[in-house]
């Protein structure tokens, strides 16, 4: 074939024939991508509880963050609403709907909590906006404002502690929201009830009954005893109905204790705990049948629940939680009494960590989980399993275990606590089976992890690389029991340069190590007691689209390399034993949100020709398959 055909061939779309790297697919984002990709807003995780509302044409409306989405029940964007003033965020347990309007609890940006509302019709230039209404000052502002979903007499119903009274006491409060004859609305109290710690109120309009969860006093025998978590019942006056108050339902241990965070749905009172325990109560309080979801840490802790859907067998179920990263779409199967997930709807707005085995699951750290998925799985998929630690480095995968360091039960224990060495498995049981298999590691920001394994022995050498001081750690690391040595971490000493900011290691069979260092490839061999620098690879062409960003992060199997280059949007793939440049995915220096586009990239993980990143910018993760 001559030169001049092949020029015409590649005119004509030889280029099909290059290696690339082709998107394959999304996890962990129900919108996948462009306009209808899902975003949560940056904000103090802490205090982001949502609730859910459907509207007349069947979408979902939830916490945004700093906005309202609202979102197909095929998981998709439809509209991101912003909320007045700019720095205000949705933190409201459950969500309340009056006349085709949108009732919300948030917290202003100065911290303090106000009821906001957005219209539910109409599409165009729509804002959320705080009632002129003051709430009533609560005794503990630990204690949350409770909102009942459903309206009493076209009036909206609050429960809390207020602070006028000083005894244990919770007030029962009507609002009537704005109106022309009303602009202001009001706020009035209807009752008290004696009790503290409410966690959640809701209405059965046709009967018009209040149910309430706090600690109450149980009435026993006309006598009050001890009191305990409980749901009460009462009339719009304050009287309580006959065989209330009713315990909460028991759970195996505290802290996933009931509380009364109850909510009315498909005929049905539902109530929650922490670690995703959910219980089905009928509308005297008593178990139909009672617990039904156990240990499930995705939920984290599920806020409110709404039927979307009836059917003769079957309920449709939305279900948040104390997160707005997604809410479950669920089946209640009336005939079984069993409750299963069918959709997650959200995104990944935090991903600590990555990794994919070589069977095809995939495991992701979160901001309150561990979750696997499998490569096939799709956008909207829930994760085969969740668990309670969660990983902060790459994992070291061994059959059906994963080896990681783990922060213990959320991300912001690592304000207070080092992460500990953790076995984690796909293997669904019981609770949660992340098992930590050492003491807290001296590192204080571990980010990449490696284990050099020496083919035919147990003793292996751990590696982990530490951005809050920029060493290297290494310690002895047993294979058989994926468990480190405790008092063996030591940094690495590199000779001459020092590094500058490592974020990943991979640790060779033949002793050498690849880092990732703010911007560059090092390859290291160990020297006696330092290692030295072999090569530096910074770059794969005399261009300046050709260097890396200074934010990098790698992969390795066998030859290949994966850069992920988070300020230049781009994953990179290389032949290292050869320094070759071989495919690129993603624009250089252009940030976008479809299928061939990054945002800012951060963790990747690399197994054959398969390939994951986490598209941090997107808050999503790519599937990828590499083609030679």
């Amino acid at each position: 074939m001559n030169v001049v055909l092949l020029f015409l061939l590649s005119l004509l779309g030889g280029a099909a024939f290059a290696a690339r790297i082709e998107p394959i697919g999304v996890l962990g984002n129900s919108g996948e991508g462009r306009a209808t990709l899902v975003y949560v807003g940056n904000m103090p995780f802490e205090r982001c509880s949502t609730g859910v509302a459907i509207d007349r044409d069947m979408t979902l409306w939830v916490s945004g963050g700093d906005a309202i989405n609202r979102i197909g029940l095929d998981g998709r964007l439809i509209e991101r609403i912003p909320i007045e003033p700019k720095g205000s965020i949705v933190n409201s347990r459950t969500f309340a709907v009056v006349n085709d309007v949108l009732y919300f609890l948030g917290d202003l940006p100065s911290g303090k909590q106000a009821l906001f509302c957005v219209s539910m019709r109409g599409n165009t230039n729509r804002l959320a906006k705080p009632l002129p209404i003051s709430l009533p000052e609560r005794k503990r502002d630990y204690i949350p404002y409770c909102l009942a979903p459903q309206p009493i007499d076209g009036q909206l119903v609050i429960a809390c502690e207020p602070k006028e009274f000083q005894d244990a006491r919770i007030g029962v409060y009507l609002v009537r929201p704005p109106s022309d004859a009303n602009p202001k609305g009001d706020i009035k109290l209807a009752f008290t009830i004696s009790g503290e710690y409410p966690h959640g109120v809701a209405v059965d309009e046709p009967k018009r009954h209040i149910y309430i969860g706090g600690f109450f006093g149980l009435f026993i025998g006309g006598e009050t005893h001890q009191a305990a978590y409980a749901i009460a019942a009462f009339k719009p006056d304050g009287a309580m109905l006959d065989g209330f108050p009713v315990t909460c339902t028991k759970t195996p241990a505290i802290p996933t204790q009931f509380r009364g965070v109850i909510s009315l749905a498909g005929d049905a009172l539902w109530d929650t705990a922490w670690y995703g325990f959910l219980s089905r109560l009928d509308l005297q309080g008593h178990g139909a049948p009672g617990r039904i979801v156990e240990w499930h840490h995705e939920l984290g802790y599920p806020t409110q629940v709404i039927c979307i859907a009836e059917s003769a067998q079957k309920q449709l179920l939305a279900i948040t939680t104390a997160m707005p990263n997604a809410l479950y779409l669920a089946h209640w199967d009336k005939n079984a009494q069993s409750l299963s997930f069918v959709r997650r709807i959200g995104c990944l707005p935090i991903i600590s960590s990555l990794g994919l085995s070589d069977d095809g699951w995939v495991t992701v750290g979160t901001e309150r989980a561990q979750l696997w998925w499998r490569w096939e799985d799709d956008a909207d998929a829930p994760p085969r399993k969740a668990e309670l630690h969660i990983a902060v480095t790459p994992v070291y995968f061994d059959g059906e275990r994963c080896f990681a360091l783990a922060a213990q039960y959320r991300l912001d224990d690592l304000q207070r606590r080092s992460p500990v060495p953790t076995i984690f498995s796909r293997r669904v049981g019981d609770r949660n089976e992340a098992w930590r298999v050492g003491e807290p590691v001296p590192m204080k920001k571990p980010t990449g992890l490696s284990v050099r394994v020496v083919p035919g022995k147990p003793n292996a050498f751990l590696f982990v690389t530490d951005a809050s001081d920029g060493q290297i750690w290494r310690t002895d690391f047993w294979l058989p029991e994926l468990r480190p040595s405790n008092d063996r971490w030591k940094p690495i000493n590199v000779e001459g340069k020092t590094l500058k900011s490592p974020t990943d290691v991979v640790a060779l069979t033949d002793g050498r190590l690849l880092v990732a260092d703010e911007g560059r490839i090092l390859l290291l061999a160990q020297n006696g007691d330092v290692y030295r620098i072999l090569k530096e690879f910074a770059t794969w062409g005399a261009h300046e689209s050709q260097c890396f960003g200074k934010k990098i992060r790698m992969s390795v199997d066998g030859n290949w390399m994966l850069i992920s280059d988070t300020e230049r949007h781009r994953l990179i793939w290389l032949d290292w034993h050869e320094w070759k440049f071989i495919a690129q995915f993603g624009m250089t220096d252009r940030a976008g949100n479809d299928a061939t586009h990054l945002n800012e990239p951060t963790l990747v993980s690399l197994k054959g020709s398969k390939a994951v990143v986490a598209d941090s910018g997107n808050q999503r993760l790519l599937k990828l398959k590499l083609i030679p």
